[in-house]
């Protein structure tokens, strides 16, 4: 059985991709046999303020700096079918959530959930890094590194 997740902000360059890249890595570090039959990973944004285009540079850069690959990543949009897709759809922040829940048929609304919150570690939202330096991006990269090993570890003991 394949797990879908798609990881939401707002333009999809900074914190949707590394979250879909990190998740990606720490996928492939438990196994061939468990990723290729476990999980599906994907990013999208609220906004298409940034389609089509490669993740932010200091996103690639954090990423490049820490073994983890980004090849193949554009921007994109979230679209419609994305809430019958995918299993669970993680907002980085509430005001992702909210948006997602008011154009989600309420039928799709209980796989919207804050990805912090969902990971156990209650309401907290990652912090746009997009207006700052780089100290930013490490500080989203260290939320979605714990974020995600929570989540990965509750998905697996399901």
């Amino acid at each position: 059985m394949t797990y879908k997740i798609l990881f939401v902000c707002t333009g999809n360059i900074c914190r949707s991709p590394m979250a879909e890249a990190v998740a990606r890595h720490k996928i492939g570090q438990i196994g061939q046999v468990r990723q290729s039959s476990t999980f599906e990973v994907d990013s999208a944004g609220t906004h298409s303020y940034h389609v089509g285009e490669r993740p932010d540079p200091r996103t690639l850069k954090l990423c490049e700096e820490k073994g983890i690959g980004t090849g193949g990543m554009l921007a994109r949009q979230i679209v419609r079918s994305d809430f019958e897709d995918f299993d669970l759809i993680l907002g980085m922040d509430r005001g992702h959530v909210s948006h997602m829940e008011r154009i989600a048929p309420p039928e799709f609304h209980p796989k919207i959930a804050l990805m912090m919150d969902y990971a156990g570690f209650g309401e907290q939202d990652v912090p746009d890094p997009y207006y700052g330096g780089i100290e930013g991006f490490h500080e989203v990269y260290n939320m979605l590194d714990r974020g995600l090993d929570q989540l990965i570890s509750t998905i697996l003991t399901k």
